[in-house]
């Protein structure tokens, strides 16, 4: 795995697309993290792996509990019981690489910074049939990660501004 540019901060929400998750998850385990992980059967199996590594976890997604859970892992951050919030924003079922709201609400209410991981895996399985385009690096392939800090500081507060906001922040990120 090849870290390019920057160090994240001690304290930060850090984001990375779903389909490129195996590397994101892995890549800030090591950072007192805490994950929002989906409450479905599928989420179940990432939030085992998740704790294996060291995880903290908080259960919801954009259909189920997400604010609550979203709140929880606030909460965490507030208290300093984490470092890091980890977040797919267009998970757990998409539409791919559209942003969710969440990872944006968080960085903005607890004051922190906000960096999106942008992960090439050199010689990925691809599956084609999932929503998400899911990506596994094949064993002893290289994995590229650059982080890219996200301007907050125009992040609108009505809902419907804020899709506006993230879809012209999409079409400006790094797949």
């Amino acid at each position: 795995m090849r870290w390019s540019g920057t160090p994240l901060p001690e304290r930060a929400v850090v984001m990375f697309w779903h389909g490129k998750m195996f590397a994101g998850w892995y890549a800030v385990r090591t950072r007192k993290p805490i994950a929002l992980v989906s409450k479905s059967k599928d989420g179940a199996y990432l939030a085992a792996v998740l704790a294996s590594w060291g995880y903290q976890l908080t259960r919801g997604s954009s259909r189920k509990q997400g604010k609550e859970a979203l709140e929880e892992a606030m909460e965490h951050m507030s208290a300093r019981d984490t470092n890091t919030l980890a977040i797919t924003p267009d998970g757990p079922r998409g539409p791919r690489h559209e942003f969710k709201r969440g990872a944006f609400i968080a960085a903005r209410e607890l004051g922190l910074p906000l960096f999106m991981l942008s992960i090439e895996y050199h010689s990925p399985i691809v599956l084609t049939k999932s929503w998400d385009h899911f990506e596994l690096p094949k064993p002893f392939t290289q994995v590229s990660i650059i982080p890219q800090a996200i301007d907050i500081t125009g992040f609108p507060d009505a809902t419907d501004d804020q899709r506006v906001w993230l879809n012209t922040l999409a079409l400006s990120i790094k797949e």
